[in-house]
């Protein structure tokens, strides 16, 4: 180790079970075409770690259109695109954070370093009105951004709030060919998380 000291927090395993854990429970509706708007269907749409392109090659992996894998739309999938150093929160390594432990006694660890981790995620849908019900579910909660606490060191009784920034919105229809080919509507949500190494 650079260090000499093997440790390991799991700041960023805890980070990306909450950011998912944020979208967890979306649910879309479908209606009636009778003109009276009634309820049908309610759909849970299930989340993955994965990048989007498994889930088209999934999808895609059945021509004659013969499998029920298109029932796996609507899904969210999300996955980490990148990490970069945050000089801005930068602080001095130098100091020390005093804390107190569960036991009482008292301990102290050097300041953390920052880092931004961009993650994106992707709703897939078969049709605009899926992608729209699911979009209109997560925007609100993002002004642009969204602030969840994690225990990040729970032997030292550090919790840290993590500011996540919704950067950009980008989508994709995939609509070309004949009647037999299969639509998919991609939003791809980008976002940024701003966490501390210890």
């Amino acid at each position: 180790m650079l260090n000499g000291q093997t440790f390991y927090h799991g700041i960023l395993r805890k980070t990306i079970i909450a950011f998912g854990h944020l979208f967890s429970n979306i649910k879309i509706e479908r209606q009636s075409k009778d003109g009276e708007e009634t309820v049908i269907q309610t759909v849970a749409v299930p989340l993955a770690y994965a990048p989007k392109e498994k889930w088209i090659v999934r999808i895609d992996s059945d021509p004659e259109l013969t499998n029920h894998t298109y029932t796996t739309l609507p899904r969210l999938s999300f996955e980490i695109t990148g990490y970069s150093y945050d000089s801005a929160r930068k602080v001095n390594r130098m100091n020390k954070i005093n804390c107190q432990k569960a036991d009482e006694t008292r301990s102290s660890m050097n300041s953390p370093v920052p880092y931004n981790v961009d993650i994106s995620l992707y709703v897939l849908t078969k049709t605009q009105e899926d992608a729209m019900q699911i979009i209109e579910q997560i925007l609100p909660t993002f002004t642009p951004e969204y602030t969840l606490s994690i225990n990040a060191v729970p032997e030292m009784n550090v919790v840290q709030d993590i500011p996540i920034i919704l950067n950009s919105i980008t989508v994709q229809d995939d609509y070309d060919g004949d009647f037999q080919t299969r639509r998919f509507v991609t939003h791809t949500l980008n976002f940024t998380l701003k966490i501390n190494m210890f």
